[in-house]
Order: C-alpha cells, then sequence, then structure tokens
C-alpha cells in the first residue's frame, strides 16, 4: 500500500447482515481500514443494525454510514445511533452524510439541500459532545445518558462545485464522487481549496471498481456503479458522445434497480466515461489505475465500490481474496 494512503471499501446492504458481516472482517484483513455501508432503506437492510454487526465481527476496522441524509432520520435519532455505535466500538463509528440519491428518490422525496446537510451534521455534533440542542419546533434536547463526550468524525460526500466547497469548511472530511481521472480529480480539489483557507481536511475519493482476466468483462461489471456517479454531474461538464451518453442516462436512470448487480441503464454508459470514473480493467490495469489514484497529492483515502451482489455478479469474497495479491502487494 502506498505509504500515508488509506483504503476503504463499500459494501452493500443487499446480502443478510451476517454475510455483510464477514465481508467487512475480510476486508480488515486485507487492509482496508473503514467499510461504507450503503444507507437505502428500501434497497437495504437497515444500515445502523449492518453497521453494528459489522463491528461485533472486527477489531480495528473503522465503520460508516456511506452514506445517509438528514430527511429519512431525525438528528437525534443519528446522534444516539451514533454514540451507541461508538460507544460499543471504542470510538470506530464514523457519520458519512450527502444530500441523498436513491434512500430519498424511492419515496418520493427530493434531495436535501447543502444547507441542510450542514444544519443537519452541526445538530449531530452537538448531540454527541453532550450539548444541549434546540430543534425545529423549539424544543430543547440532548443525550441524557451521554457520560462524556463522543467525537465521531462527520464525512460529507460531494459531486458538485457547491457541496464541495461547503462541505470542506464544516465538515471532519470528504468524500469526493467526481471521477479518477487526473483532469477531474485536479477540478475536485481545486474546487476543495477554493472553500479552505488552511489545510484541507480529510479527503476520500469514491471510485468503482472491477478486476477480471478479460478488461471488456471488468468495463461490464463496473457500469451499473459508474451509472450511479453520473447521477449527480451536470452534463455541460462533459463534451460530445460522452454528454450524450450522460443525458441518456439520467433520462432513463431507475433508481428502483440502483442496488442491482446490471441494471438495463449501465448500458448507456460508455467505455470513456468508464475510464474516467473507475478503477476496471485486467490486474496490471487495475494496479495501474489505483496506484495513480492513491498517489494524487491531496487524496488521503480510496473507497473502492465493486459491483453489487447479486445475479452475474462476483461474489464481493472473491473480489476481495483476489484484490489482495494481485493488487494491493504491488502498490
Amino acid at each position: 500500500m502506498i505509504r500515508g494512503k488509506r483504503l476503504g471499501l463499500s459494501l452493500w446492504g443487499t446480502v443478510p447482515v451476517a454475510e455483510l458481516a464477514r465481508q467487512a472482517r475480510l476486508a480488515e484483513a486485507i487492509g482496508c481500514d473503514s467499510v461504507w455501508v450503503i444507507d437505502s432503506q428500501l434497497l437495504c437492510r437497515e444500515v445502523y443494525l449492518t453497521l453494528a454487526a459489522c463491528l461485533a465481527q472486527t477489531t480495528t476496522l473503522r465503520v460508516a454510514t456511506g452514506v445517509t441524509q438528514p430527511a429519512t432520520r431525525h438528528p437525534s435519532v443519528a446522534a444516539s445511533s451514533l454514540a451507541t455505535l461508538a460507544e460499543m466500538s471504542g470510538g470506530r463509528a464514523v457519520m458519512g452524510i450527502g444530500t441523498g440519491f436513491s434512500s430519498l428518490r424511492t419515496i418520493g422525496l427530493p434531495a436535501s439541500k447543502i444547507a441542510e446537510v450542514e444544519e443537519y451534521a452541526t445538530t449531530v455534533r452537538r448531540l454527541l459532545r453532550g450539548e444541549q440542542v434546540t430543534f425545529a419546533d423549539g424544543t430543547p434536547g440532548r443525550i441524557t445518558w451521554l457520560d462524556q463526550p463522543i467525537e465521531v468524525p462527520i464525512v460529507v460526500a460531494a459531486s458538485g462545485p457547491r457541496m464541495t466547497r461547503r462541505a470542506v469548511r464544516f465538515a471532519d472530511g470528504v468524500i469526493l464522487h467526481q471521477g479518477i481521472s487526473p483532469d477531474l480529480l485536479d477540478r475536485a480539489l481545486g474546487w476543495a481549496r477554493d472553500g479552505m483557507d488552511g489545510a484541507l481536511p480529510e479527503m476520500s475519493c469514491w471510485v468503482p471498481y472491477s478486476m477480471a482476466a478479460d478488461p471488456r468483462e471488468a468495463r461490464d461489471r463496473v457500469r451499473a456503479r459508474v451509472a450511479g456517479a453520473l447521477m449527480n454531474t451536470n452534463p455541460d461538464w462533459f463534451e460530445g458522445e460522452d454528454r450524450d451518453a450522460v443525458q441518456r442516462l439520467q433520462a432513463n436512470y431507475d433508481v428502483s434497480h440502483h442496488a442491482t448487480a446490471q441494471p438495463h441503464h449501465a448500458a448507456l454508459v460508455t467505455d470513456g466515461l468508464v475510464a474516467r470514473y473507475a478503477v476496471a480493467g485486467t490486474p496490471d490495469e487495475v494496479r495501474e489505475q489505483l496506484a495513480r489514484v492513491m498517489a494524487q497529492p491531496g487524496i488521503d483515502r480510496v473507497i473502492l465500490t465493486p459491483q453489487v451482489s447479486g445475479g452475474g455478479a462476483l461474489p464481493i469474497e472473491q473480489v476481495l481474496h483476489d484484490l489482495a495479491p494481485k493488487v494491493l502487494q504491488h502498490l
């Protein structure tokens, strides 16, 4: 592993909790510092219960919501859940949060506003520190069972310039969900630096990932994860064929299949977009691509998001068993 860089793994609660917890244990064994479990209540199992199961199966791994949003849980509920996870694990809980995508679209709600994410994160942080807050209707409240402050890192997912510039000011870390090609990473980090006067917080990069002996197979397996990333982009950021592809994808994306391995809309993602948004290919290609992302100045962690478990997908256990000897040992 490149010195000073950390590796995380995103996991989807589309499998039984006990199975996902075993995947987390394997992720810890191969050197991942964290797992980020998707919070999408109709598509995945309950995230906080899943995180508790992951903690019970690991000893050093940090577990995070990857990511939650402000709309479906009152901040008091999130704060109490996170405090409980932190207490039971000796401080290994992390809150990843964003404006929301599948968890809100599937229940007919719009994405949260950036200001709402900031206010929510601030309220949760204050509750975790044992402070009294005032809720929306003027009711005061605090977590009465806390006997000392609990520090839970709050990490904000950012897919565009406004959130990137804002998140670096109030978050303990930022997840860049904006592609992996050098031009896209440079642009995203530039937006982050625009928002900060001093040093940046911890910066992570969300990376769709797939490896196979046949590079075409690897690209096909990762298209669905790239499609999800492209749903939060602006088509005007692209040109030519890629711009047309993003527009078609955004018009035809089926959010009910956001957590499936090979949804029909994935076929709309071009090879060019896969190359700019994913680490995908043969073992040699993956090593080169991942090393480049991890070596990017300003990036502290790479969070790999492999294909969701399901029909036509490789088992996550096999993905992780292959990742360690074929890739990580060479970085």
